[in-house]
């Protein structure tokens, strides 16, 4: 039967790492199904979800620790449960965008709204750029949401725009097809 595992590692960041951890997956003959990579500040971070029969599992999360002590990255895993189906019936997913000058609390502005209607954040990445023409610190972020069926799409933008607006942050929503 078809087990899962979360791994995580972070360390510094140098090349190599992807190689490294990839080559372990494959090593125990476990498959990397689905993955989140970034550098942020110097240190490289990564999330996969690994599956394999039982035993291969097993021995990869044994194994884990040690590599990353190797390699000098903080590796943990944790089993999980089978990916759930994405767009089951009634669901929808909407893509949202949000922009300003960066100043503490948008995230949590941002993220507190959706939490208050039940919507489920499934994917966020956030940076801050210099912003055209005066070069101040502008945060960018991008999320993937997907609000519970019964939530009309007036509901949603809604209390999304009420909380931008509150802390000075343009924001789109588009649904996604």
């Amino acid at each position: 039967m078809r087990q899962y595992l979360v791994l995580s590692a972070i360390g510094p960041d140098r090349p190599g790492i992807v190689d490294a951890i990839s080559k372990l997956i494959l090593d125990h003959g476990c498959n990397l199904e689905d993955s989140r990579m970034a550098i942020l500040g110097g240190e490289f971070a990564i999330i996969v979800l690994v599956a394999g029969d039982a035993t291969r599992i097993t021995k990869l999360q044994s194994d884990a620790a040690a590599f990353g002590g190797e390699l000098g990255l903080t590796v943990t895993t944790k089993p999980t449960s089978a990916p759930g189906t994405r767009g089951a019936k009634g669901s929808r997913r909407y893509a949202v965008r949000a922009v300003a000058l960066d100043h503490e609390g948008i995230v949590h502005q941002i993220a507190h709204a959706l939490a208050s209607l039940g919507v489920n954040i499934v994917a966020l990445e956030s940076t801050t750029t210099p912003a055209p023409h005066t070069g101040d610190p502008q945060f960018i972020l991008d999320m993937q949401i997907e609000p519970p069926a019964q939530l009309a799409e007036d509901q949603l933008r809604e209390k999304l725009t009420e909380a931008c607006e509150a802390v000075n942050v343009d924001v789109e929503l588009l649904l996604v097809e």
